[in-house]
């Protein structure tokens, strides 16, 4: 039987997601020992983006929220249009009285 110590055999999920840890941890140790930058500076920059994307997503909402409202008033009025359309074609078809004039005695 080739099983680890823990019961799980080997390449199971958790020896899997183990190795991405301890990859990320290492990845990161090279990263701050390897930055040309110091500390500081490099939570200025940090702090830089995170504005900049706060913005993006700001703007981008916006553009959600005006495309929302021109959806919304294109429906409205093509409901009101469709409204109508049903109105004048129900008004079209209603039986009408015949006239006495054209009412043969």
């Amino acid at each position: 039987m080739n099983e680890n110590t823990n019961g799980n055999s080997p390449g199971t999920g958790s020896s899997v997601a183990l190795g991405f840890v301890l990859g990320a941890l290492v990845g990161a140790g090279a990263a701050l020992l390897l930055a040309p930058r110091t500390g500081k500076e490099t939570r200025r920059r940090l702090a830089d983006a995170g504005r900049g994307w706060g913005d993006a997503a700001r703007g981008k909402l916006d553009q959600v929220r005006d495309t929302a409202n021109d959806l919304k008033r294109d429906a409205k009025s093509a409901l009101e249009a469709g409204r109508e359309a049903f109105e004048h074609g129900r008004k079209s078809h209603e039986p009408r009285m015949p006239s006495r004039a054209n009412v043969k005695s």
